[in-house]
């Protein structure tokens, strides 16, 4: 798994999926969220319908030169668990922009390396 905070992820539905994640001080967050655009060469995109934080984004992917993609990141949330203390706490204990970055490292290692599994990520793709 290349997102080091996600516990479980699994589809509860055709366009929705349940998240268990990591919160602070070793607490379980969960949420639903519905993906509101699915376009493999072009980008994804959720937001959440029901759980313990509301969240939304967007990743897009933009071919820069044959053989390299740039992936843009967008993240929104809100309401995190426990209100503004939660958020402090959160923001002590974790850097939503630097995990980020560490998950699309290891996105991008297990990419290049053709780690992600099953025929279709033997063959060269964006």
């Amino acid at each position: 798994n290349f997102m080091s905070n996600i516990e479980e992820v699994r589809m509860s539905a055709q366009d929705i999926s349940h998240w268990r994640v990591k919160g602070p001080l070793g607490k379980s967050v969960e949420f639903d969220a519905k993906t509101t655009e699915m376009d493999p060469n072009r980008g994804i995109g959720w937001n959440t319908v029901d759980g313990d934080v509301m969240t939304s984004g967007e990743v897009r992917f933009e071919e820069t030169t044959p053989g390299r993609t740039q992936v843009d990141v967008t993240m929104n949330y809100a309401d995190p668990p426990g209100g503004a203390v939660g958020e402090a706490v959160a923001n002590v204990l974790s850097s939503p922009e630097r995990n980020l970055k560490e998950d699309l490292q290891n996105f991008a290692r297990i990419v290049e390396r053709g780690e992600l599994g099953g025929a279709e990520a033997q063959t060269p793709s964006r």
